[in-house]
């Protein structure tokens, strides 16, 4: 019996490691659920409604947090000769897991969006075909994988729709939920997912010189940090101004507007720090920034936003 089980528990096991290691639920799930809650609470205001209600909430947060785990799993295909080579300590190449198995609970965490989305509204299942599209040609890098990887400028741009996709679900959770039209403003909305998504991308390949590691792409080691930290600045300003505009557009709320604008502002300046200090690890405190700027932003923009208007 206790060989049984142990054979059992081993598959569990391993995944909840490789969860810790590559897709904490601690960090990611907050962030996700702040994000996707968030974009379903401010679609919400600008329709003028109480709230979206706690079934859309739910399937937006799970979905978007099955759709992240997925494009995790998409990351580890296409990181996996890389990995190998330049990072062999991650989970793939040092055999915790193995691409068929993470494979699987992608598949089965489709699954579960699928049950999620039919139980709200039917139609959101075409939302979630869309994000899985888009999300595929990402896997494949669009069929010009080689002339990507050398313009990391184009990546971003190519990848980054990904989160406004996201949002978009999330949006059509509350609008198809609720059996309403879609607001005017969401498109706004859409922009705070795709610069408040680039400052998450962006802020996490910005590293100090003595972290930066052969084979691993940075921005800051394709540009120097100057630039990087100057390209981080400018999705962080535009994220910040699609976000005042979603406040403008839900109306009565000034006081979030101060809030954005000092959010901001701390952002920007923890990120001058760490690149002002060349100890390292400092880099972290850049990819932190951009974690704490996005959570904020979100709750902001969303159940702040739903409460004061």
């Amino acid at each position: 019996v206790a060989c049984v089980m142990s054979v059992a528990a081993s598959p569990v096991l391993r995944g909840w490691t490789y969860l810790q290691e590559r897709f904490p639920l601690g960090a990611h799930g907050p962030l996700v659920a702040a994000f996707a809650g968030g974009v379903a609470c401010a679609s919400a205001a600008l329709r003028g409604a109480e709230g979206p209600g706690w079934p859309a909430v739910v399937v937006a947060v799970g979905v978007a947090l099955g759709f992240f785990f997925q494009l995790r799993v998409a990351d580890e295909w296409k990181d996996a000769e890389t990995d190998r080579l330049h990072q062999p300590e991650r989970p793939v190449p040092r055999g915790l897991v193995t691409l068929r198995e993470l494979t699987v609970a992608a598949l089965l965490v489709a699954v579960l969006q699928l049950g999620l989305a039919l139980w709200l509204a039917p139609r959101l299942v075409a939302v979630v075909l869309a994000v899985w599209a888009f999300g595929a040609l990402m896997t494949v890098e669009f069929g010009v994988r080689d002339w990507l990887r050398s313009r990391p400028l184009a990546t971003l741009v190519t990848h980054a729709p990904i989160v406004p996709f996201i949002d978009a679900f999330a949006v059509s959770a509350d609008v198809l939920g609720n059996e309403a039209a879609y607001p005017a403003g969401v498109g706004w909305l859409i922009g705070v997912s795709l610069f408040g998504g680039s400052v998450v991308e962006v802020g996490r390949k910005i590293r100090q010189p003595a972290d930066e590691r052969p084979g691993v792409e940075t921005y800051s080691a394709h540009w120097g940090r100057g630039r990087a930290v100057g390209l981080f600045l400018f999705v962080l300003a535009a994220s910040l101004g699609c976000g005042l505009m979603v406040v403008h557009a839900i109306g009565g709320v000034g006081v979030l507007a101060v809030a954005l604008v000092a959010g901001a502002a701390v952002t920007a300046a923890l990120t001058l720090a760490a690149v002002r200090d060349d100890t390292p690890g400092r880099g972290r405190w850049i990819e932190t920034a951009s974690g704490i700027w996005t959570l904020a932003l979100y709750l902001t923009i969303g159940p702040l936003a739903l409460l004061l208007s």
